[in-house]
């Protein structure tokens, strides 16, 4: 589809040309690396290329990325990146022009690989699309031949995908530090890009940082070397990626190796904590390639620990992925987060949704896979059933909260912002599906199916109807069973889903049995337990006992504050130093008027910033009494801790309680934190558990 049938209905304003002719600007890297051109990206990849991606500006139906060698050097003074960005481009005969995705980047000289000076456009946003960028149209060489062209350029203090931290948000308080996160179309705020699920592409990297830095990237380390007061360090990924899995982190790091291919990043304080947290990573992988029939093909699977205002629970960037330092429980009671993300290698990194409107290919097999492998882990198959009942609680509870249309399996997000519509969705509601086709077509062909469908799709990108399309194809021989599989409802319908499947409740018994008890103490006047019966309980017990006491309250009548007193008393929850017991403890006494959890809450949402946590607890503290302003006055005294993409939907949640055309000082004050256009009616889907935000 050509470039201008994908922005109809815009209004776009007039561009300008450039002709660069800065010649010392133009000048090539000496320190360039050489790489071989992709040809078999285009092939592998048209099918996808030609699916509808209206949150791009890109053509690669007429013109592909295949190949990236990026050269960029980290000035943390200046808080800017400086990047040179050679593309190898397949196009077609008739094409004569490239459409790269940017976002606050200052285009400084585009090139042909032999140093000549590039035409190009950049295009002014349009107008109430401030997500989707700027479209930059490049023309290509007269000779196509192993097309390639450089784009030289700054990043800025704008870029959503990148985040600069001062020494003081930091664990070792001395050195500044960066990371990105480039998901869902961050990327092209990093460097231009063809920002796409749909678009794979290998890539070489050469970074130079400070002497004191050490730098990552979701590649494998080819080499690093002093240079002056500088080091450089060269990266290969030879495995073709989507642009949202590109990913650079910068600081003072120290590594801990798990494994021969395993190792934990982190900060020196935090290093040895995160090294015993995720000690189990090595047997998590193995059991992954186990379980999908196909070896980790990445070759490496390192971790990040980032500094705390990370945003998301993990981010499965390829070879290194990066976790949040909420998971630092000290009894390695979430390292489950390590396992969802070790899946992504197969589902979501090797096999990857089309376009966002399919999210749910990605995170509910992703689901599935990480409880299998928790299964295996644990060595008990009724730990799957135990761990999606506090899933498919998470999945009722954002129903409420969320847009009818957001609640479809299947998106249409069209032009709109990915970030708009992400919640628990795809995560649980896609996972219930695969559960009950699993359970329609018997656990050992499920098993065996989903081998196959790895197999057949890896390295590729696919919809929603050719998931469809492959699955009936593999149980053609299971015709009144696949007749009875309603796909519209599944994929379109809205709410809960129209199936879902019963779940083992045996070992959530004791927990739903102790949740009663302190029900009938609220709500019957009864005395407490006189004896703390968790002392020997998994953290996934407590959280299932947490779940099930909230979800037996009614919304407009909270626990008595001395319930809580006596709860708190017993099992010391405000104390707690794991994160998902204290969040879920914080989230039945807020609506109590519990003036006493108000330093537990503002403690908690400040020295941490993942979405999952934050958003649900600025807003449940936004609705009361107590902390209405509190809410406010405490965003906005941390808005700078959190990364730019929380600030965006933190300030849409509470933004989001004002009516429209009402202004007053409170709502004008969160206004200018949030992208106009911004989609609020999924601002506060609450986010999949144990996952990115």
């Amino acid at each position: 589809m050509e470039q201008d049938s994908l922005i109809i209905g815009l209004r776009k304003p007039k561009a300008q040309t450039h002709l660069e002719t800065n010649k010392a600007i133009c000048q090539p890297y000496h320190t360039r690396t050489q790489t071989q051109r992709v040809d078999q990206h285009c092939h592998h990849h048209r099918q996808s290329i030609m699916v509808l991606h209206l949150s791009s500006y890109s053509n690669p139906d007429r013109a592909v990325v295949t190949h990236l060698d990026w050269t960029a050097s980290v000035d943390f003074e200046a808080k800017i990146i400086q990047a040179e960005a050679t593309y190898t481009i397949v196009a077609k005969e008739s094409c004569h022009e490239v459409n790269l995705d940017t976002s606050k980047l200052r285009i400084q000289c585009i090139r042909s690989f032999d140093g000549e000076p590039l035409d190009y456009t950049l295009h002014p946003p349009v107008r109430g699309k401030p997500h989707l960028g700027q479209q930059l149209t490049v023309s290509l060489p007269k000779h196509k031949d192993n097309c390639r062209i450089t784009v030289v350029y700054q990043t800025t203090n704008e870029c959503t995908a990148v985040q600069w931290l001062p020494p003081s948000q930091t664990a070792g308080k001395k050195h500044p530090y960066l990371f990105t996160q480039c998901q869902a179309i961050h990327a092209r705020s990093l460097l231009p890009c063809q920002d796409r699920c749909g678009v794979k592409m290998t890539y070489n990297a050469i970074v130079t940082v400070p002497k004191w830095a050490t730098c990552v990237m979701s590649a494998l380390l080819e080499s690093s070397e002093n240079v002056d007061s500088s080091k450089r360090y060269s990266w290969k990924q030879t495995v073709p990626i989507s642009s949202y899995l590109f990913a650079l982190a910068v600081g003072e790091l120290e590594k801990i190796d798990l494994s021969q291919r395993c190792a934990i990043w982190s900060e020196p304080g935090t290093v040895k904590a995160a090294a015993f947290e995720f000690s189990e990573t090595e047997e998590f992988l193995s059991l992954a390639e186990k379980i999908a029939g196909k070896e980790y093909v990445w070759k490496r699977y390192d971790l990040l620990c980032l500094p705390p205002s990370f945003p998301y629970g993990g981010m499965e960037n390829p070879c290194l992925t990066f976790v949040t330092p909420t998971l630092l429980a000290g009894d390695k009671s979430l390292a489950d987060v390590v396992a969802h993300e070790i899946a992504h290698s197969w589902t979501g990194n090797l096999v990857t949704n089309a376009t966002w409107d399919h999210f749910w290919l990605n995170e509910g097999w992703t689901t599935w896979f990480q409880r299998k492998i928790m299964v295996a882990i644990k060595k008990n198959p009724k730990f799957l059933d135990f761990d999606a009942i506090d899933g498919r609680k998470h999945l009722s509870d954002a129903m409420g909260e969320m847009a009818p249309k957001d609640t479809r399996l299947v998106l249409d997000i069209g032009d709109g912002d990915p970030d708009d519509s992400y919640s628990s969705v795809a995560y649980e509601k896609g996972f219930t599906f695969l559960l009950y086709l699993e359970r329609l077509m018997g656990t050992q062909q499920f098993e065996k199916f989903f081998q196959a469908y790895v197999k057949r799709f890896a390295s590729h990108t696919l919809t929603s109807d050719e998931f469809k399309e492959f699955f009936c194809e593999y149980f053609k021989g299971k015709g009144e069973a696949l007749k009875s599989i309603d796909w519209d409802l599944w994929f379109y319908g809205e709410g809960m889903p129209p199936v879902l499947p019963e779940l083992d409740q045996s070992m959530a018994a004791a927990s739903q049995s102790l949740a009663d008890q302190w029900l009938a103490v609220d709500r019957e006047g009864k005395a407490p337990p006189a004896k703390n019966e968790m002392t020997s309980w998994s953290s996934l017990q407590i959280t299932c006992f947490l779940d099930d006491l909230a979800q037996k309250i009614e919304p407009d009548n909270p626990l008595k504050l001395s319930t809580l007193n006596a709860m708190d008393a017993l099992y010391k929850f405000s104390e707690s130093r794991n994160s998902e017991i204290l969040y879920r403890y914080c989230e039945l006494a807020i609506p109590a008027e519990d003036e006493s959890v108000i330093p537990v809450v503002v403690r908690f949402i400040t020295t941490q910033g993942r979405l999952k946590f934050v958003r649900p607890l600025y807003r449940a503290l936004f609705k009361t009494k107590m902390g209405k302003k509190l809410a406010v006055d405490t965003f906005l005294k941390n808005k700078d801790f959190y990364h730019p993409i929380g600030v965006k939907m933190i300030a849409a949640d509470l933004s989001a309680d004002y009516k429209e055309g009402s202004k007053t000082t409170l709502s004008a004050s969160l206004d200018k934190w949030l992208i106009p256009g911004a989609v609020l009616a999924a601002a506060f889907a609450v986010v999949a558990f144990r996952t990115r935000h």
